[in-house]
């Protein structure tokens, strides 16, 4: 008979015990002493004891799960100078994460230092069989919050063999978009808020609700607190955790209003660190779901009704923008966003018209707007901003599948680079009513 192993947070809260009957142990204990010399120190200087390791036994191999665990949280660093570098990358729909591993003789600490990698194409839907071959560039490293040590994650972008970006690298042009001068000069600043929400893998239904069934109306469960109310904390704290150890710039996480779902901002972020960070961050939480047993969901709208959809809201400034009278250059900005709507609705994630109905604190998707604390426009100015006449712009158009290197790089090129006819630009100005 099978049992399963479930993390200590799920024990707690199903209620049942965690302890399990230790067997002997297969390995001569001097092995395992030796083997694990340093190991305990790891786990308490680094923290990784938290990431639990899942498995399916029987009855009669307790010990050996145990030894299992011990060994993914092994700390490899006394005994090698290698480190193992997790390659990831973007799949063939554009939101899925693939990643695989490779060996590297030594620590680095720059993307330069690794060497370019490759993989099958044909696997993720980014090449034909007959020419399958698709190459690895990396371009960011982050710190291995799984394995520790001096194992690293790697953030790459994918070419053919012959140096050409395929279609689904959208960080390519991203990069080139902020390596314009004009754009450098203004030092653009993200902030992003990453909506996701949490399922039951077995029913694909929020995390806390009842199978087939709904919980009760909206209104207690933003930031809240509570068995009855709070679905998911033990994910959003161990992503949290796990980010900062990565060197992710988050700033913080907070419950949303559907329950089960959850929010986390990353930024402020200079340039394409911004989106970097945001795919680094999304990788953590498929595997610290994928630990736990619960399907994270992107999905904009994953259950219609009278429920709240999940964003991306994008906050997004300038030099300009927050210098002193930087409120009429958000002004302008806001102009150019208005005239060119269209594209960036069609750039901004699949399914967002599912979400932006001007409903549940949306604009419409046909319409531009914007205002001040208005949580219902294209585009919110905050009070401070007003107040002060200096400041950033929030972007609430984005869904949470949106890749944000077209986003960041989208809101640079409209904001900064593009220019609209005067024509053009006085009938937008006399429509949203800005004098700039």
């Amino acid at each position: 008979m099978a049992q399963m192993l479930v993390p200590s947070m799920q024990c707690s809260q199903m209620r049942v015990p965690c302890n399990l009957p230790q067997t002997r142990s297969l390995m001569p204990a001097k092995m395992w002493k030796s083997l694990l010399l340093n190991n305990q120190k790891a786990k308490t200087k680094k923290g990784l004891s938290s990431f639990r390791v899942f498995a399916v036994k029987s009855e009669n191999s307790n010990g050996t799960v145990s030894r299992l665990e011990d060994l993914l949280n092994l700390d490899i660093t006394p005994f090698t100078e290698k480190v193992i570098a997790e390659y990831i990358w973007i799949g063939g729909t554009g939101i899925d994460i693939r990643s695989k591993s490779r060996t590297i003789p030594k620590p680095v600490e720059h993307p330069s230092e690794l060497p370019k990698w490759n993989y099958d194409g044909s696997s993720t839907g980014q090449a034909p069989g007959e020419d399958s071959e698709v190459i690895l560039y990396p371009q960011a490293i982050f710190k291995d919050p799984f394995r520790g040590g001096n194992n690293i994650l790697v953030i790459c972008d994918t070419y053919t063999p012959s140096g050409e970006p395929i279609p689904t690298n959208k960080r390519h042009r991203a990069a080139q978009i902020f390596s314009e001068k004009k754009v450098t000069d203004e030092v653009p600043w993200y902030g992003i808020e990453q909506e996701y929400t949490l399922l039951q893998s077995n029913v694909k239904w929020p995390l806390g609700w009842p199978v087939g069934g709904y919980p009760g109306p909206q209104g207690p469960y933003y930031c809240a607190a509570g068995a009855d109310k709070s679905f998911g904390r033990d994910i959003s704290d161990a992503h949290y955790k796990a980010c900062l150890y990565a060197g992710i710039n988050i700033s913080g996480t907070n419950g949303e209003v559907m329950p089960g779902q959850w929010e986390y901002q990353v930024g402020p972020s200079v340039g394409i660190d911004a989106a970097d960070h945001i795919w680094c961050s999304r990788y953590l939480l498929e595997r610290i779901t994928e630990q736990a047993g619960v399907v994270l969901s992107l999905d904009p709208k994953p259950i219609e009704g009278d429920w709240n959809g999940a964003g991306c809201h994008t906050n997004f400034s300038t030099k300009s923008m927050r210098e002193d009278g930087g409120f009429d250059v958000i002004k302008k900005a806001i102009l150019n966003l208005s005239l060119r709507h269209k594209e960036h609705i069609s750039a901004y994630g699949e399914g967002n018209e599912r979400r932006l109905t001007g409903k549940h604190e949306t604009a419409s998707i046909d319409t531009f707007s914007w205002g001040v604390a208005n949580r219902g426009c294209s585009i919110r100015v905050g009070r401070d901003t007003e107040k002060r006449g200096k400041g950033y712009l929030e972007d609430r158009r984005p869904a949470s599948n949106m890749d944000p290197y077209v986003v960041t790089s989208l809101l640079a090129e409209t904001t900064i680079l593009w220019e609209p006819t005067l024509e053009a630009e006085a009938l937008a100005a006399k429509k949203l009513q800005l004098q700039v």
